[in-house]
Formats: C-alpha cells, sequence, structure tokens
C-alpha cells in the first residue's frame, strides 16, 4: 500500500512524528516538496532530531529513503544534515537523490532577503532561497543537482544566470554574489552526493510495480499551499496531494490513501489571517505547554484553537481518508477547550466556507462551541479505553465535523506515545 501523509494547517502539525512512526511498516519513505525551510522533529533513542531536507524515515532501520525532483536542495545544508545523522550513529544508507531537483544558489538566499524587505507586508519568509528557486524553475532558468557534477556545464548555466541575479539585487539595494564564493564548494558538495543522485522518476515505477510500499511525506501544510492556501502569505511549492504527483512522476492511480496531521489545537509561524489566533496569558500558556517553537527557525508560533472551518476544508480538497490527531496531551490542563465551528462574516452572515483569500479570511469573526476538558495527562497512556470519557467526546466531535476518522492519536512526542484507535 502507498500513503500520503500531509499537514492539514499551517504546517508544524507533527509530520515528522507521523511519518516515524508509520515508516516501520514501509520499505521506502519519499519526500516530494518543500526545502529545508520545513522542519519535521522526531525523537530517536531519547534524543531529539530536527529533519529538514531527509526524510523521516531515515531512522528505521531497512526503509529506503528518497529525496524526489519536487523538493528544491541547498547541497550545503543537506551534507550538513547528512554529517550530523552520522556523527549520532544514524548512517545514511540506501538513500537516493534526484538529479533534477532544483539547487537553490547563495544568489537565491540573498534575492530572498531584499525581496521580503521590499513587501508592503511582510510574509515572514525564512529567507533561505527557497521561494526564489522555486521562481527560477518556473522561469526555466534552474540548476539541477546534477548540473553540480559537471563543472563546464554548470559554470554555463550559471554565468549568465548570476549576471541577471546580481541586476536584480542591485534595482533593491543588496550586495552582488560572486561565483567564485561558492563555485568550488559545490562542485565539492556535487562530488559528495555522487553515489546518491540518480532519475528518481523510473526508481519510484520500479519500486511500485515490483510491490514495495511508498510512505511519501509532505512538508509545510495545505492552508501554505501556493495556490489553496492563505495567498499571499503561503510557500512556494505545493503541499496539498496535487504537489505529490508533479512533484514524484508517479500517478493517482499509485496513491491508496491520504492520512491528514492536524494538532487539536492550530500554530502557525509568520504573517497572515489565522481566526483561533489567541493572545495575552492564554497564549504564553498553550505556547508553553506545547513547546511551539520552529524546528527550523526557532521562532516562537502563533497559537490557538481548533478551527474546524479550516481543517473540513484541508480534508475535502485533498481527499483525507484519515486523520493523525497530535499534541492532544498539551489540552490536558484546560477546565473547557473552545473548538471554531463556524465563521461569522462582516455583513452578520454566518457560513462553514474556508476562504483562502487572505484579507477576507482576516475579517471573518470565529464561533465557538465549547467542549470539556479531561484535567489529567495523557502522555502515558497507550490504548483508547484509557481515555478519558472527554478526549473521546473531543475526537467524536472533530470526526462528526469534518466526516472522517482519527486513526492514531498522539500523547506525546517519542513514537511509544501513539495510540492506535478504533
Amino acid at each position: 500500500m502507498n500513503v500520503a501523509v500531509m499537514g492539514l494547517q499551517w504546517g508544524d502539525e507533527g509530520k515528522g512524528k507521523a511519518i516515524d512512526y508509520l515508516a516501520r511498516d514501509f520499505d521506502v519513505v519519499v519526500r516530494y516538496q518543500g526545502g529545508h525551510n520545513a522542519g519535521h522533529t522526531i525523537y530517536h533513542k531519547g534524543k531529539m532530531l530536527a529533519l529538514h531536507l531527509l526524510p523521516s524515515g531515515v531512522c528505521t532501520p531497512g526503509t529506503r529513503s528518497v529525496i524526489t525532483h519536487g523538493v528544491v536542495i541547498n547541497p550545503l545544508a543537506l551534507l550538513a544534515e547528512m554529517d550530523d545523522m552520522s556523527a549520532q550513529g544514524i548512517p545514511i544508507e540506501d538513500f537516493f537523490i534526484s538529479a533534477d531537483a532544483p539547487v537553490i544558489l547563495p544568489e537565491h538566499q540573498r534575492l530572498d532577503d531584499v525581496f521580503e524587505e521590499a513587501r508592503y507586508e511582510k510574509i515572514g519568509t525564512t529567507r533561505r532561497g527557497i521561494g526564489p528557486a522555486y521562481e527560477d524553475v518556473a522561469g526555466r532558468r534552474a540548476i539541477f543537482l546534477g548540473d553540480l557534477l559537471d563543472k563546464d556545464q554548470l559554470t554555463a548555466k550559471l554565468v549568465p544566470l548570476n549576471r541577471f541575479f546580481n541586476q536584480l539585487l542591485s534595482i533593491y539595494g543588496g550586495e552582488p554574489v560572486s561565483i567564485d564564493s561558492y563555485l568550488d564548494e559545490y562542485l565539492q558538495a556535487g562530488e559528495r552526493l555522487r553515489s546518491f543522485i540518480c532519475d528518481t522518476v523510473p526508481l519510484l515505477h520500479q519500486y511500485n510495480e515490483s510491490g514495495e510500499s511508498i510512505l511519501f511525506e509532505g512538508a509545510q501544510g495545505v492552508l501554505l499551499d501556493l495556490r489553496f492556501g492563505t495567498y499571499p502569505f503561503v510557500t512556494s511549492s505545493v503541499p496539498t496531494v496535487g504537489g505529490l504527483f508533479a512533484g514524484t512522476g508517479l500517478s493517482h492511480k499509485n496513491l491508496d490513501k491520504v492520512v491528514g496531521v492536524t494538532k487539536a489545537y492550530t500554530t502557525r509561524v509568520g504573517g497572515g489571517p489565522f481566526p483561533t489566533e489567541l493572545s495575552g496569558p492564554l497564549s504564553e500558556e498553550l505556547r508553553s505547554l506545547g513547546n511551539e517553537y520552529g524546528a527550523t527557525t526557532g521562532r516562537p508560533r502563533r497559537v490557538g484553537w481548533l478551527d474546524l472551518v479550516a481543517l473540513k476544508y484541508a480534508v475535502d480538497i485533498n481527499g483525507v481518508d484519515e486523520l493523525f490527531l497530535t499534541k492532544i496531551d498539551v489540552l490536558g490542563q484546560f477546565e473547557t477547550i473552545p473548538v471554531l465551528t463556524d465563521y461569522r462574516l462582516p455583513d452578520g452572515k454566518v457560513n462553514r466556507h474556508f476562504c483562502a483569500d487572505a484579507r477576507r479570511l482576516s475579517r471573518v469573526e470565529g464561533i465557538y462551541q465549547e467542549l470539556p476538558g479531561w484535567n489529567c495527562q495523557l502522555e502515558k497512556m497507550r490504548k483508547a479505553e484509557e481515555l478519558p470519557a472527554q478526549v473521546l467526546e473531543y475526537i467524536r466531535f472533530i470526526e462528526d465535523y469534518v466526516k472522517v476518522k482519527v486513526g492514531c492519536l498522539s500523547v506525546g512526542p517519542t513514537r511509544e506515545q501513539t495510540i492506535i484507535m478504533p
């Protein structure tokens, strides 16, 4: 069986934990979009690991890992992550990277800085060059990972591209970038990665046709999708299910199941509308209880109650078959837990339609239903029958609203702190 795991909120839902837990039942784990702006946190042998490019199955013995052409790659960041894993006793084996994965250049990172500063409203980019690298793909001028294996080919591509980038930088007052400042380092990175680089499209078709089970790992979240997210406060890739097919070369017929990951509450990093956002002491309490700080940037996340209107939207446009509900343990100290069920529009009308337009969504008012809290810790529970009635009521309320079953419940960060729901 081939299964996709994707985030149903604004990222940071706990996809790393979900992938790490599920990977033991799969032969291959595939990362198919995004870049090192994504951070998936997993716990391995008592240590917290933050993965940014490596698939979250690397800690599962016997599982192969693949990064496809849908991912933009900073080769230096990738090698640093591989070295870090090796230093912690996690060998990077059975690992393949697409030769057609676009490369993030120093010019992209410089452009990311100046573009963000030039916006009339900051979107909260991580400034790691992700957006400009994807722009190069659309602009048909991208450098690909395979280019790093041929100095003459890489140089021939870089010279006009560097001239174009530096002209852009001069318009925005940015410092120019010299090719000589990074060329040798990138060529050396290519040599180190040479044994891992291949054409991943036929490789994945081979796996599929031979009956290998594949777990697809999405980055970011549905509400950050370039077209279905809260534009312009979105990422530059496609975290919806369509991004899987564009990013791997596999057909929709090769996907058997979609698992959507959502927190039991909601968080967001960076700018953009957030209907359930909390402020003041309550936000600080929830942020502290959930340790809501970015795995990639360390930035404090904005926090709020669960938005079921947004969750239903994410479920519907991706054909989600099952939910992996995370961080329900974080809510254990609250007497009551509000859940957003409807939006009240500026004209007073009430509906349940999520609007991806950032300006319109910022003007809605949430209508909530209060659910009873459970006032106990869940971290040591391992079976559904151990859960308090109030937790089961909370889960049923979500299931009834979005019309999808919760298959797995996370009650803590480790693999063992996961409950299979009946």
